[in-house]
């Protein structure tokens, strides 16, 4: 059977177990999502992708967030059934090496790529779960309507058809490095590049007002704009990228995103 489809398939089973999932936004080094494992140690965890490149003033050095890396490697292959790990963009410039558009860890890149490269099997580029019959996606910087329709135009919209469209791009390493360079470098003004809509890595969440929307399809969850204090919770959207783990359930089939520690 295919990785991203046994990996999709223990994902949703452990689900069937649960009626909430632990997600970990942005890392960059950070070790915030060890607490939330440890209290959590049987509900489906979902990382959001940007394990590296840490802030250099939060006192966390590149060697720091690449042993934190290491050990997230380490705790997915001890739970490949129930963790998830999603694909960020300071991921996507490690695995095609050619790429530097934003801080990148240029000492330790090459070992960084091929830890990548061996480890590919292990990342998706999306998932989805279903609680309380109702969809949730999660990607790293959410899907705007205007980058899915130029790559993906005769691909339906529900989040299985969106999950086994990306995750197929990621197979192996050249077909990931094609689809990086064709679609996912797609970055648009606000994080100055010139695309009209960033791609599922870098989409903005002060975008969707403006020239394109998030699709509406499925409830998305996504992280990649950094907030100081407080997620961004829409009535379609959950941006959660700000330095904590939350958890995601569902009360009388409304969607409920408590962070960790006070729930």
């Amino acid at each position: 059977m295919n990785k991203v489809i046994s990996t999709t398939i223990a994902l949703l089973f452990a689900l069937q177990l649960s009626a909430q999932v632990l997600v970990i936004p942005d890392i960059h080094g950070r070790t915030y999502w060890k607490e939330a494992t440890a209290k959590h140690p049987d509900l489906p965890v979902i990382f959001l992708g940007d394990y590296l490149d840490p802030y250099s003033y939060e006192g966390i050095t590149p060697e720091d967030a690449l042993a934190n890396f290491k050990e997230i490697l380490a705790f997915k292959k001890a739970n490949m059934d129930r963790v998830t790990l999603l694909i960020g963009n300071h991921e996507v410039h490690y695995i095609d090496t050619a790429l530097w558009f934003s801080r990148k860890d240029t000492v330790n890149a090459e070992y960084i790529h091929q830890l990548l490269h061996e480890n590919l099997p292990l990342f998706l580029m999306a998932t989805h779960v279903e609680l309380d019959g109702k969809s949730y996606l999660f990607t790293h910087s959410g899907i705007l309507e205007a980058w899915w329709k130029k790559y993906f135009p005769e691909t339906p919209t529900d989040a299985a058809s969106i999950c086994n469209a990306l995750n197929s791009k990621m197979k192996d390493s050249a077909t990931s490095v094609e689809f990086i360079d064709d679609a996912l470098m797609n970055i648009s003004k606000l994080r100055r590049g010139d695309a009209e809509a960033g791609s599922c890595v870098w989409a903005d969440v002060r975008e969707q007002p403006k020239k394109t929307d998030f699709l509406k399809e499925t409830y998305q969850v996504f992280g990649h704009t950094q907030l100081r204090k407080k997620p961004v919770i829409k009535n379609s959207f959950a941006d959660l990228d700000c330095r904590k783990a939350f958890l995601l359930t569902t009360k009388d089939g409304q969607t409920r995103i408590v962070e960790f520690g006070k729930e």
